[in-house]
């Protein structure tokens, strides 16, 4: 009799995991929206006179998305961007952003954006490597970007939101 309890038990706890290993697996393609935000400082600066011509940033924060779960989940990112002053205070940029969720796996965009020194950005993004369970995915998205007031000289915020469209093969 004891040992029928302990093959039924271990029996519910196989059959348990199973059901939870399933229903935590990824979507094989999806579209999800949300929100980031970041701060960042330049590490470098290329003037003319007393403007800046490019600035090259790198920043950090964190994204959600609005489903409270999933890809775009609790994700924390690092995006290195080289902006170019076109026109003072028109710039027009591109980057790379590495994201990383909870189980440390990671998804890398390619990025471009339009904005202003003196205010928000608008840009596009394309999935182009994925890590563990994102592995084989691709991708694309836009976003767009609000300044915060800065925590220090030579520092910005921003906050923003952002859709993406993935596939995973």
């Amino acid at each position: 009799m004891k040992n029928l309890i302990i093959k039924l038990s271990l029996s519910l706890v196989l059959i348990l995991s199973f059901g939870i290993t399933a229903e935590a697996q990824l979507a094989k393609s999806g579209k999800f929206s949300g929100t980031f935000m970041g701060a960042a400082k330049p590490v470098a600066m290329h003037m003319l006179g007393e403007a800046p011509v490019l600035i090259l940033i790198e920043m950090f924060g964190g994204k959600t998305n609005d489903a409270g779960s999933g890809i775009f989940h609790m994700n924390s990112f690092k995006c290195t961007f080289s902006n170019e002053v076109v026109q003072m205070p028109k710039t027009e940029g591109n980057g790379y952003c590495t994201f990383h969720d909870a189980d440390g796996d990671a998804i890398s965009m390619r990025s471009s954006e339009t904005g202003s020194l003196v205010g928000g950005s608008i840009g596009t993004n394309s999935i182009v490597h994925g890590t563990g369970k994102y592995k084989g995915i691709t991708g694309s998205g836009s976003y767009t970007a609000t300044p915060l007031p800065e925590s220090q000289p030579g520092t910005f915020q921003v906050t923003g939101r952002f859709e993406v469209s993935y596939q995973i093969r």
